[in-house]
């Protein structure tokens, strides 16, 4: 059976036997392309609830329903998006519909499944897997934001990757584009709602296999209906060159954009990262940097000749940590109120501003930290902790392991310190029962907190005026939000089962509402926040760089690298030119090597950059990262060695170039293959960073007719000779010039 309609070039294939998608067809002027499809549909129903030993939820005893039927007639109907194909299915006993859209703006072709009302039916699950036979040709996939380089061979792929899906920690578009010499075929996870996990591999048999576990869960005795966006497809003649703008009408066409009045002093900031007080690894190491505020008070001439314009103020170490205790409550929050207060003043005469980092996951009581506790010392990672760990985030999006080792160590380091500073019960339980994550009987659910259902309109109030009064007391000039959509695990609380997989990413819509708040008390108020999706991106003034921390691990040692992952200094600038051509217009993304992140989860004696690399890498990275397009930031300690680098950044920072000019990537197949470089031109001048990411000599010529003006040596030596240039092994130079001689 055909599906088509007059305003598409596309048409669907699909199985009779069980409604799912068997070819995807384009038939334009420009010729005629298909692809054979083969999709799966898996439903995992009912069993039990259990506390997972790392917090969350997981089930026992559940059931998987596979096989998809066709039952009865299709059904045709138009909407504002678009015709809407609606084939009935029964999976098992389970009734269902598959909805294919064909949009009139946007991808081609969207697949979605909408399940219906049925007794005694709670899916824990849905899963798409879908495999794509490929014509014959080259195909090179293209995956920005993940951990593959620009033009990867399909054959090479030859272990499954992740695919940071919308709304992801290290977030991405969610897009994989694949292509050959005449066409390509684009796959889109378009779930905003939960947060899914996507599995890509490539064969050497030209196909291609996603797998999309969607995060979905509800309770169909509840519900009438409900949809669940899959995957949208589309075949095209354009190649991955000129996809960008492409994708930038389909971002439009979801209402995906960055916020069009961020802070006029964000672009050029560089933030440093405080901590008050200390934390502790493996019990006995300690890290205080600024055991009070009037410790950070004291170093603000220091922090300011080092060129940072912004401290971004962590939560009070090591209680009440990143956890919610009361946010009216400054002095345990962050330390003493009035010397808060007169930080803030202070930075402000220095001409620097102070963002505060803020928690909405879970509150802390002693409850909560004991079952936490206790799950680690019962859990698989309880014999491992003592074991080495690395950074969490060199990793593929799809591993955690060396991160859920590193966490339980450090639940088990903090636990007496979050217990002996918690109440027995947080009052917030009685007075507000519906604030909370649930099990299906009604305890209350959490990763190391008791998590709050950010849904809850009555809460959102509760955040929204606890944020306003830390503005109000303070002074402060942002937030950073921190770790928004940690609670990403099912709700089945009463008022969340319908949808029990929307509370994790149900800050979005919070986020959406608080900022134009904010920005009429202070316009040039910051939002800034961890996830790297563009789901959060929507609000967000700024996001963190969750996702290119592999680039880092990946660049300095040679060791981890894979055949489809960056192995030089061009691939990185190819990476990131390709990641940001996909990013809403206007989005800045913060760039770190070393943050408080990076520094907890490794082991002692090997938590720096520094101490992972060594100083000249670590120089050369802090180049690469700093040159980059958006702030960057740096947690306090990791200056250490670098100290005369950071100026010189700060100042590049401060140039119209950088601030006002066009972005130029040093990508060409002539540059030479171990340079970093980025430009920035407007129309009196540019701005280069030129970084040798090898131990031999690098010679080049500027990209365009450019008179030399100025010469800044970060690292290492170079030689100028007209627009030629020579950079000694693992220099680093930023150099000025002049558009025409």
């Amino acid at each position: 059976m055909f599906l088509s309609t007059v305003e598409s070039e596309h048409e669907v294939e699909i199985d009779e036997a069980s409604g799912l998608p068997k070819v995807l067809i384009y038939r334009g002027a420009d010729g005629n392309f298909s692809t054979n499809l083969k999709a799966e549909i898996s439903v995992e129903i009912n069993g039990s609830e259990v506390r997972a030993p790392t917090g969350g939820i997981e089930y026992l005893d559940t059931k998987t329903l596979k096989n998809c039927v066709s039952n009865g007639a299709l059904i045709s109907k138009e909407t504002p998006k678009g015709r809407v194909f609606s084939q009935p299915i029964d999976i098992q006993g389970l009734k269902a519909r598959i909805n294919y859209l064909f949009a009139i703006h946007g991808p081609a072709v969207e697949i979605s499944i909408e399940l219906l009302e049925q007794k005694s039916i709670l899916v824990r699950e849905l899963t798409l897997a879908i495999k794509f036979d490929l014509e014959s040709g080259k195909w090179q996939a293209n995956i920005p934001g993940n951990g593959l380089k620009a033009n990867v061979p399909l054959s090479d792929i030859s272990d499954s990757t992740g695919i940071s899906p919308l709304g992801g920690l290290r977030g991405s578009s969610g897009v994989a584009h694949l292509s050959c010499s005449t066409h390509s075929l684009v796959m889109w996870c378009v779930n905003d709602i939960e947060i899914p996990q996507i599995l890509f591999q490539g064969n050497s048999n030209q196909s291609a296999e996603m797998t999309i576990k969607s995060g979905f869960a509800s309770d169909l005795s509840v519900i009438t209906t409900i949809e669940v966006p899959l995957i949208a497809l589309e075949l095209m003649t354009e190649n991955w060159s000129q996809f960008p703008s492409i994708f930038d009408n389909w971002l439009r066409s979801k209402g995906i954009s960055s916020p069009s009045n961020p802070p006029s002093w964000v672009k050029r900031a560089m933030l440093f990262e405080a901590q008050i007080g200390f934390s502790v690894f493996s019990q006995v190491n300690k890290y205080g940097p600024y055991p009070e505020v009037s410790d950070l008070i004291a170093d603000l001439d220091r922090i300011k000749s080092l060129g940072f314009t912004c401290i971004q103020v962590m939560p009070k170490q090591p209680y009440p940590s990143y956890n919610v205790h009361d946010y009216w409550n400054i002095d345990v929050s962050y330390g003493s109120k009035s010397e808060m207060q007169r930080l803030v003043q202070e930075a402000h005469k220095r001409e620097i501003r102070v963002i505060l980092d803020v928690l909405l996951h879970g509150v802390l009581d002693k409850e909560i930290i004991r079952i936490a506790a206790d799950g680690v010392r019962s859990g698989p990672f309880q014999a491992l902790i003592q074991s080495e760990t690395d950074d969490s985030f060199s990793s593929d999006v799809k591993d955690w392991q060396n991160y859920l080792v590193a966490w339980s160590r450090h639940i088990i380091d903090f636990e007496p310190y979050w217990s002996a500073g918690s109440p027995d019960k947080t009052d917030l339980e009685d007075q507000h029962p519906d604030w909370f994550y649930r099990f299906s009987n009604g305890d209350i659910a959490g990763v190391y907190t008791k998590a709050f259902d950010v849904r809850n309109a009555k809460w959102r109030n509760y955040f929204t005026d606890g944020m306003k009064f830390l503005v109000q007391e303070l002074d402060i000039d942002g937030f950073r939000f921190d770790a928004p959509t940690y609670n990403d695990f099912h709700n089945w609380a009463p008022w969340a089962r319908y949808r029990a997989g929307a509370s994790a990413l149900a800050c979005t819509g919070l986020f959406e509402d608080m900022r134009p708040v904010f920005k009429k008390i202070k316009p040039d108020f910051l939002f800034y926040t961890e996830p790297s999706g563009h789901s959060l991106r929507r609000s967000m003034d700024l996001n963190y760089n969750y996702d290119e921390q592999w680039l880092v691990t990946a660049l300095a040692n040679p060791a981890v690298r894979k055949p489809w992952g960056v192995s030089c200094g061009r691939d990185i600038a190819r990476w990131m030119a390709d990641r940001d051509s996909l990013l809403p217009r206007g989005s800045m993304t913060a760039h770190h090597i070393d943050s408080h992140d990076t520094f907890w989860w490794p082991s002692w004696g090997k938590k720096w950059r520094r101490e992972q690399f060594g100083l000249k890498m670590t120089q050369l990275l802090t180049a690469i990262f700093a040159s980059l397009p958006g702030p960057f930031m740096m947690f306090i300690g990791g200056e250490e060695g670098i100290e005369e680098l950071l100026p010189k950044l700060s100042k590049l920072k401060e140039s119209r170039a950088y601030q006002h000019g066009e972005v130029h990537w040093w990508v060409e197949e002539s540059v030479d293959q171990d340079l970093f470089g980025i430009s920035y031109f407007d129309s009196n001048g540019g701005i280069s960073v030129l970084v040798n990411t090898s131990p031999n000599e690098i010679s080049g010529t500027l990209p365009i007719n450019t008179k030399v003006l100025g010469v800044e040596q970060l690292v290492g030596n170079v030689e100028i000779k007209g627009n030629d240039f020579s950079l000694e092994a693992y220099a680093a130079v930023v150099i000025n010039h002049k558009v025409g001689q």
